[in-house]
């Protein structure tokens, strides 16, 4: 990278929030190609990029595993349930991008050596009020132990007969 921005505020779960200050910062550049991961690692909720999209008033495909910069149109290939699905956007345009082809890499030593001379620029983010509050996180309930039926295709019968009448799942 050329240039690095760290936007800095509160922890939030709020998508909107996040989308809003990331596009304040985002509009300014006016770059022809903006890329987001699927979906944060904390809350898996894969709306920040298409947030961001709607607030710039750009296109935007999600779950991009392949893509292809063709004059000002991007070929952008999505894996779909029995195939791949190809969708064509101008650009400017916002894309979300999948594990695949584009898998991070871990940098050369000479490349974090380069990376150090480029100054990362630190601004404090402009969230707004957080809409969205944790008020609680526990670990779910522990389950029973399991149990040992019986060995090999003698223990089907009881197994059934439990699933059954004490599981009642068949």
């Amino acid at each position: 990278a050329d240039r690095a921005v760290l936007l800095k505020g509160e922890v939030t779960l709020d998508g909107l929030a996040t989308a809003k200050a990331l596009a304040e910062e985002i509009k300014a550049a006016s770059p022809d190609l903006v890329l987001f991961g699927m979906k944060a690692v904390d809350d898996d909720q894969q709306q920040v990029g298409p947030m961001v999209a709607e607030l710039l008033n750009l296109p935007c495909v999600t779950v991009v595993s392949e893509m292809e910069l063709e004059g000002d149109k991007l070929e952008c290939h999505r894996e779909v349930e029995g195939g791949i699905e190809i969708v064509e956007t101008p650009i400017p345009a916002v894309i979300t991008i999948t594990k695949g082809k584009y898998e991070p890499r871990y940098p050369s030593l000479k490349g974090i050596m380069a990376a150090k001379k480029n100054p990362l620029e630190e601004k404090p983010a402009q969230l707004g009020t957080s809409r969205v509050t944790v008020r609680e996180l526990s670990y779910p309930p522990e389950r029973p132990a399991g149990r040992i039926v019986g060995n090999g295709v003698d223990a089907v019968p009881e197994l059934v007969r439990i699933l059954h009448e004490e599981a009642k799942v068949i």
